[in-house]
């Protein structure tokens, strides 16, 4: 009998190469920034998530394009037409107590990611759900040991100067901040369509 292994879920990670030169100049930009932005409620609970324009913040052009880049490769590694790639928004999150976490949820966009500014350890894993498990089947109790046909979720440890790269659809949460210093990091979202179709966009103030 052969196994058909039929779906996987992708999730590509890479380390920002320019972080120990540009850390302390990203801290103090937003910084900043979190002074002239207030918080917006969304997955957020007790922590600071800022509104979704910080992408438009020029001093973090170098990592925008770094993640363009990963973009690109995951076009290609999901066999993807060409594609033309642009970061969409991106937000802030400071979860400053032993309270603060984010609640379960997805994004609407093709791409979605994060990327680690300061995260001591024991500051709140990020959680990943499995989006093919029915919570209610029964064979959940049978595994004697979970593997990716039976794991429900997956927890990956925040990594200073670490961006993770997912695809929008993936459910996940971040768990509470166990550590008395904040977590710092870095949302967006990352649009990819077929190469032209980005500049027909911004041409047409109308849209398609």
């Amino acid at each position: 009998m052969n196994l058909l292994p039929i779906y996987s879920v992708p999730i590509w990670e890479s380390k920002y190469p320019e972080f120990l030169e540009q850390k302390e100049i990203f801290l103090d930009v937003l910084k900043k920034y979190k002074e002239e932005t207030p918080s917006a409620e969304k997955s957020n609970i007790f922590g600071y998530r800022s509104l979704e324009t910080l992408h438009t913040v020029e001093e973090l052009r170098p990592l925008y394009e770094h993640i363009c880049q990963m973009s690109f490769r995951a076009c290609a590694d999901l066999e993807f037409v060409d594609c033309d790639i642009a970061i969409t928004s991106a937000w802030l999150n400071i979860n400053d107590s032993r309270q603060c976490m984010n609640a379960e949820h997805v994004h609407n966009e093709v791409f979605s990611g994060v990327f680690y500014l300061h995260a001591p350890e024991k500051s709140g894993n990020i959680v990943f759900k499995n989006p093919a498990i029915n919570p209610m089947w029964n064979g959940l109790f049978l595994s004697s040991q979970k593997n990716q046909f039976t794991g429900e979720s997956i927890k990956i440890a925040p990594v200073e100067g670490d961006i993770l790269l997912f695809p929008s659809y993936l459910p996940h949460y971040v768990e509470p901040n166990d550590h008395d210093e904040e977590r710092i990091s870095i949302s967006f979202n990352v649009i990819a369509l077929p190469k032209g179709s980005i500049s027909m966009m911004q041409n047409n103030p109308n849209g398609f």
